[in-house]
């Protein structure tokens, strides 16, 4: 079976979403794209980050009472660097948890680089400009770095919002790149308009999954309009099956040891994948 695994945030079920060993993780199980959200700090610093504030995985209510709904944009990297961004895993999954998670940082995009110079040839990273519109420039920084190490040639960019997309095909015009697409965007959209917007600025769309399984036709009319798809975020093995047999390209998955099993390319067993990479 030949789909694209995409490890969302990493391996982010084994381990805390977009840290140093959900990377190593994803990296080591092999999944094709190790996935992350880049957002900025207020002096300039480049994070891997997805939430629009830092309440649910890091420790930010503790150390900075208050202001732990306050996006990444409102602190210095001085003070993200204090946070603990692997407890809440260990709260949240005692199944998974361990004792190596406790006291792990938010990382920079340099240090995710950093990861994925270990990767094998044929992997990749799959960036996503987080809420793009409140980090002016941030497109010319990101393409910037990636240019700067070598990993332009090994990148899907991926944005929800269009302008970012534009920004991003001028700044890197060979890159590929996914126009995310969630459900309010179709019911206020309409689906011909969002493969029409993803068919000027990207090579790829990537929806919901729920949002393809009530709408069946929609993989074969973004394959016609030459079109990749790339659901997210799928876990269940099911679910992945149901996904690749509606026609779907590649999956965005928080299971990549679960979807390489599946591709016929299974990994190295995680429990003991963990203790080789020490986490």
């Amino acid at each position: 079976m030949d789909a694209t695994v995409i490890g969302h945030r990493g391996a982010s079920y084994w381990a805390p979403e977009e840290t140093r060993p959900s990377f190593l993780l994803a990296r080591e199980l092999g999944a094709d794209f190790l996935e992350m959200d880049i957002q900025r700090t207020r002096d300039g610093t480049l994070v891997a980050l997805h939430d629009d504030d830092l309440a649910r995985t890091t420790d930010c209510a503790a150390v900075f009472p208050g202001r732990e709904r306050d996006g990444v944009h409102t602190f210095s990297w001085d003070e993200v660097r204090r946070l603990d961004a692997g407890s809440w895993f260990n709260a949240k999954h005692p199944d998974r948890a361990r004792a190596s998670f406790a006291g792990l940082r938010i990382l920079r995009l340099e240090e995710v680089l950093e990861i994925a110079a270990g990767c094998r040839p044929g992997q990749g990273l799959y960036i996503e400009t987080k809420l793009a519109a409140r980090f002016p420039g941030v497109e010319d920084e990101l393409v910037g770095m990636l240019k700067a190490k070598g990993w332009l040639g090994r990148t899907y960019l991926q944005s929800f919002e269009l302008d970012s997309l534009v920004r991003l095909r001028q700044l890197a015009p060979g890159v590929p790149s996914t126009y995310l697409v969630k459900a309010p965007m179709v019911r206020r959209d309409g689906w011909r308009k969002l493969l029409d917007g993803a068919c000027r600025v990207a090579t790829a769309i990537g929806p919901d999954l729920g949002c393809i399984v009530r709408r069946h036709w929609v993989v074969g009319e973004a394959h016609r309009r030459g079109l990749l798809v790339h659901p997210w975020t799928v876990d269940p093995r099911w679910m992945m099956k149901l996904a690749l047999g509606l026609g779907a390209d590649g999956l965005f998955t928080n299971r990549c040891d679960v979807m390489l099993r599946l591709a016929g390319r299974p990994g190295p067993a995680v429990d003991s994948l963990r203790e080789r990479i020490g986490y």
